[in-house]
């Protein structure tokens, strides 16, 4: 039984996989490492040891993971809000809270890759063997 539930998804996700994942308010995507933004909040952002005027530049941490937040959808551009846990940082990195844009292409492509990323690890993780501890009672 498990077998043919396993044999089943397997055969249905890939026709799901090609669909385009909707770029809507609230949808995340990771932020690169030592990705380059630009501080767009009203009155600047601050970080443990530095701030950041409005259109100054921070950048996101090498060693912590982040991520970006859809907040708001105008035309052909996107504002998100940058996610950063834990909320102290230092040095040049940003701060939790600290908002910019980015073209709406380049954000739904953004989302796309990490959706078919996730898509990938699933399908690898399926494909590997069940381990076999011993073999069954009878």
């Amino acid at each position: 039984m498990a077998r043919c539930l396993v044999v089943c998804g397997a055969l249905l996700l890939p026709m799901t996989r090609a669909a385009a994942v909707e770029l809507e308010i609230g949808a995340r995507f990771p932020a690169e490492p030592s990705e380059k933004i630009v501080a767009m909040n009203d009155g600047g952002v601050r970080n443990a040891t530095a701030s950041f005027a409005f259109d100054e530049v921070c950048y996101s941490s090498d060693y912590l993971k982040t991520w970006f937040v859809v907040m708001r959808i105008v035309g052909d551009q996107v504002l998100v809000e940058f996610e950063c846990i834990p909320t102290v940082v230092f040095d040049d990195a940003c701060p939790n809270g600290t908002e910019t844009n980015m073209p709406l292409v380049q954000a739904r492509s953004r989302l796309n890759g990490y959706a078919a990323d996730l898509d990938k690890q699933f399908m690898e993780e399926l494909q590997r063997p069940v381990p076999r501890f011993g073999t069954p009672r009878e």
